[in-house]
């Protein structure tokens, strides 16, 4: 299937507006391809821009990326969008889908996890003779936050056992990345619950080229708490091989120069001073992650966006009416500006945004990044940095903000507007990227931190949510990283938006010695 796709900034424009307007409408989003669910649209970012007379989808997290030229709208049904993408330097078009999750687990999912589930246990049997697997089971267990995803059991030889976890041929990113957290729900419940029986241990059986995020995590938790294990393979094909995950602990990453950002903010300085005049201290101005385009916020929503550098164009408007800035629609605009400015966080919009958590947690780290120091008075504020973005092969991590101590030491602060069993582990790959960083003097390298020294101790991670919005699971699971990641709860008032507030601030991995 060949399209050409539209080419008129007015019909780019418009399909930009129809997929961002039915993005923010979902509650509850997904992107799926080839019949393959890659991305939670709660747990990724998403963007749609205008570049180079295309429309381009880019959708990431810590992950995985995805970056699609957008042809066409292929169908529009109740709760799912479907697009004509193509790759880049792709010759075909293929379809991809943004659907609400809720419209459920496709029946054929079902069955593989069925089969999946007796495959495992053939396989555990055949390599492991010696042990005797109980409880085998893929049934969800909302209660205990057991997900239905995996198969899970126990591997015993007397009074030693195992708790595993696996994972089937063909599950989303997204469900491979979660495993490691649901593996340490499983073997909590296990140790609590399981009498008689020394469980040392968590064993996690994955497909081929599915461990790398996994095994980055697995090499920052504590081996005095738990032994841990990765298999790779694809029964019945394939038997299963161990992981050295310890091998991932030297982490490659790359940091984008801040030098592109300060260029382009020089640039265009005195056009966005022109476009908001006295309310340029309101406006949040952020450079995009590749540094190619400005984008102008308000409490975390973008409302306008400034791209290219020599011919800047300049696009306003909310997402579902966005159109390109003409001389004459400078009226308009101010008109605009205002409305935005003045449209103050009411209850009914609050209660509204927690259906939309990223753009809510987006809210959440233009209040920090004004003022950081709520969180911590140490905090300096003069350096404060938000969606710091680095690369790991074809990984992507964006921390939400990094900022440092007064006496130096890094931090890393992870936001979060939802119930998340993972979120530990999700601000444990950003920790892990900026300490490589710190380790190897990047951060200054790439115009981060100028002027200051910065400590050579393992940065801190602060995780931050609204009091009553922790996962119940975030204690143990936190528990089980490595000493060297130490882990700061933060629970915030949720009249966050009227004033950062701190009900609770708690040590979860507590060091001898602190100087946070």
């Amino acid at each position: 299937m060949k399209l050409s796709g539209p080419t008129r900034p007015e019909e780019l424009n418009r399909l930009q507006g129809e997929i961002e307007s039915f993005v923010a409408r979902i509650p509850h989003g997904v992107v799926v391809e080839g019949e393959e669910e890659l991305f939670d649209l709660d747990r990724s970012n998403c963007e749609c821009r205008i570049q180079f007379g295309k429309l381009i989808l880019e959708v990431w997290n810590p992950m995985r990326s995805l970056s699609r030229a957008v042809e066409e709208i292929a169908f529009r049904d109740p709760g799912r969008l479907g697009l004509f993408v193509r790759r880049a330097a792709g010759r075909t078009a293929t379809i991809l889908e943004i659907r609400e999750a809720a419209l459920g687990v496709r029946p054929s999912q079902r069955v593989l996890r069925g089969e999946f589930r007796r495959q495992l246990l053939a396989a555990l049997e055949a390599q492991f003779p010696a042990w005797r697997f109980e409880r085998v089971s893929n049934r969800s267990d909302r209660e205990n936050s057991l997900s239905g995803v995996y198969t899970r059991g126990v591997a015993r030889q007397g009074r030693t056992a195992w708790a595993f976890l696996g994972a089937a041929f063909g599950e989303s990113p997204v469900n491979y990345s979660q495993i490691l957290g649901f593996g340490l729900v499983w073997l909590e419940w296990l140790r609590g619950n399981l009498d008689g029986v020394a469980i040392g241990g968590l064993r996690l059986f994955m497909p081929p080229g599915s461990t790398r995020a996994v095994a980055h995590r697995m090499a920052f938790l504590n081996p005095r708490r738990a032994r841990f294990e990765l298999f790779e393979g694809k029964p019945p094909e394939e038997l299963y091989r161990r992981v050295e995950f310890r091998d991932y602990g030297n982490l490659e990453t790359r940091l984008r120069h801040r030098r592109g950002e300060e260029k382009l903010l020089s640039r265009h300085r005195k056009l966005v001073e022109e476009l908001l005049g006295d309310a340029r201290g309101e406006v949040d101005i952020i450079p995009d992650t590749e540094g190619k385009a400005l984008s102008l916020c308000v409490r975390g929503r973008e409302f306008a966006r400034i791209e290219g550098e020599l011919a800047p164009r300049i696009l306003f408007g909310m997402p579902s009416r966005r159109r390109l800035l003409r001389e004459g629609d400078w009226a308009e605009f101010r008109r605009m500006l205002k409305r935005v400015l003045r449209n103050p966080p009411t209850r009914k919009r609050a209660s509204a945004e927690r259906s939309l958590p990223r753009r809510t947690e987006l809210w959440l780290e233009s209040v920090l990044c004004r003022d950081v120091s709520k969180i911590n008075h140490l905090f300096d504020n003069r350096h404060v940095y938000r969606q710091v973005c680095s690369f790991a092969g074809e990984d992507r991590g964006v921390a939400d903000i990094l900022t440092r101590t007064r006496s130096g030491r890094l931090a890393v602060l992870e936001l979060k507007m939802h119930e998340e069993i993972n979120f530990p582990l999700q601000g444990l790959d950003y920790w892990m990227r900026i300490k490589w960083l710190n380790e190897r003097r990047q951060l200054q390298r790439f115009g981060y931190f100028p002027g200051v020294e910065l400590a050579p101790d393992p940065p801190l991670l602060y995780l931050i949510s609204p009091a009553f919005r922790f996962h119940s699971t975030i204690d143990s699971v936190a528990a089980h990283l490595s000493p060297e990641v130490e882990v700061i709860k933060v629970g915030i008032a949720d009249t966050w938006r009227d004033g950062v507030k701190v009900l609770f601030r708690r040590r979860i991995r507590n060091r001898a010695a602190s100087t946070a």
